[in-house]
């Protein structure tokens, strides 16, 4: 396969279809890190990492594996892949490998547009890192648009273990921005709705609607939270009052927040993990660790950042 020249990232992605199929892309790339004693670390699925567990032997202990990588949410993704990456660049490497299959949502919805913004993010967020980083794409499994996609995310993609530049590749800015071209869908008409003048107050209202909805006593504390950041950013940055909206879907509790401030400018809001002395920039990252999905859009009346949290 070949490490890279470029002591900055190099960011792949292959399509599979098969177990083979997997393993030809996947095993040569962990396997020569070992030999080159690069540190790996593999975030697949758990049948995947079975299997490259199985085929490394005794070379598997050497990798470092990612605890829970079939529930990963982006933004706990990219904080493990940036915690591995500055402890060993601390230790001394000159270039890191990283394995990570996203964890597409099963039920497919919003969360699927998320990881697509996760994974176009990465270009930007590991721009700096000598990391070669190699995304895999089951397409026995995942919807065309999914794997379609893939090449506007990627600026390499291939089959097996052969790479080619992506010549459908878009800059993640550009990417992200037609991700938002979809308008979020209307909430039902019997969505409970208030309007708010203060962090707590919406918070409040939250609480009381995720326990409506029997969201678990762990997770109302985590929809609570996640309301009190989102309304604070609110009042700090775009307007005193917030209508904040809630309902019941199939699967998950959702609400949201709106605000008529002047929209939302970057791309990728809550995405960036800001650095540790930094003053700002938690709020809408903390509504990302914390929530299953996160959107945000900017309206023809301000802004509005919606949450799911999933109730199984």
């Amino acid at each position: 396969m070949g490490t890279p020249d470029s002591s900055d990232l190099v960011h792949d992605a292959f399509v599979y279809s098969s177990e083979e199929e997997f393993l030809a892309g996947a095993l040569p790339f962990v396997d020569e890190g070992i030999e080159r004693g690069e540190p790996v670390l593999a975030a697949p699925t758990h049948a995947n990492a079975r299997l490259l567990r199985e085929r490394l032997g005794e070379r598997a202990s050497v990798v470092d594996w990612a605890p829970n990588s079939e529930s990963h949410r982006t933004v706990e993704r990219l904080g493990i892949f940036l915690h591995f990456i500055e402890r060993h660049l601390d230790d001394g490497a000159t270039r890191i490998r990283l394995l990570g299959e996203p964890c597409w949502p099963t039920n497919g919805g919003p969360g699927v547009t998320e990881w697509k913004r996760y994974e176009s993010f990465l270009n930007i967020a590991l721009a700096a890192h000598p990391v070669w980083l190699v995304c895999p794409y089951d397409s026995g499994s995942l919807a065309p648009h999914i794997v379609e996609d893939s090449c506007r995310t990627h600026p390499n993609m291939g089959h097996g273990d052969g790479r080619a530049p992506s010549p459908e590749y878009v800059e993640p800015s550009d990417f992200s921005r037609r991700l938002d071209r979809t308008p979020l869908p209307r909430p039902p008409e019997l969505a409970a709705e208030g309007y708010f003048k203060s962090a707590s107050e919406a918070r409040r209202f939250v609480a009381d609607q995720a326990r409506i909805a029997r969201l678990s006593k762990e997770r109302v504390k985590d929809a609570e939270l996640a309301a009190s950041e989102v309304s604070a950013n609110v009042f700090t940055h775009a307007a005193e009052v917030a209508r904040v909206r809630a309902w019941t879907e199939s699967d998950a509790f959702v609400f949201d927040i709106d605000d008529t401030g002047r929209g939302i400018t970057d791309p990728f809001p809550g995405y960036a993990i800001p650095h540790p002395t930094a003053q700002n920039g938690r709020g809408l990252l903390l509504a990302r660790r914390l929530a299953d999905v996160v959107q945000a859009r900017t309206t023809p009346t301000g802004a509005i950042v919606r949450l799911h949290f999933l109730l199984t």
